[in-house]
């Protein structure tokens, strides 16, 4: 009789530390699945319902899940200060740089190519072969 009760002890305990251990588990698949809402309402952002209805119906796939925490985060608002950024170097940079075609001989065809694809990169012109044109 005292080894039914003892095997009944164990077994309650066991359920208990696996039902805990399970509840746990729960809880923390649910706060990483409800993550962009979280971020969303922690942030006061306008769309909160509409970010938790989104994360709710297609946070399962992983695309819906991504733009949920992107909303919730103003990814958008990042991007557009990053390209307000961009624009306004290149502008800075453009007004700087005041070199004049006159004084220079007429680029060859090959010339023009590379010289028309140019990247802004911390305030030089560089030229898609890497080289800096310094108007300064």
């Amino acid at each position: 009789m005292e080894i039914f009760l003892i095997i009944f002890v164990l077994l309650i305990l066991g359920i208990t530390i696996g039902l805990f251990i399970n509840v746990a588990w729960l809880a923390l698949g649910l706060i990483l699945y409800f993550a962009p809402t979280i971020a969303a309402a922690y942030k006061k952002h306008e769309h909160t319902l509409w970010i938790f209805l989104v994360n709710l119906f297609f946070g399962w796939s992983v695309i819906g899940w991504l733009a949920a925490l992107l909303w919730a985060l103003d990814f958008d608002k990042v991007i557009m200060d990053f390209i307000e950024y961009r624009k306004e170097k290149a502008a800075k940079v453009n007004q700087n740089c005041s070199c004049s075609n006159s004084a220079k001989e007429q680029p060859s065809k090959e010339t023009e190519n590379q010289t028309s694809n140019k990247d802004i990169i911390e305030g030089e012109v560089v030229n898609n072969d890497g080289n800096a044109d310094n108007c300064a």
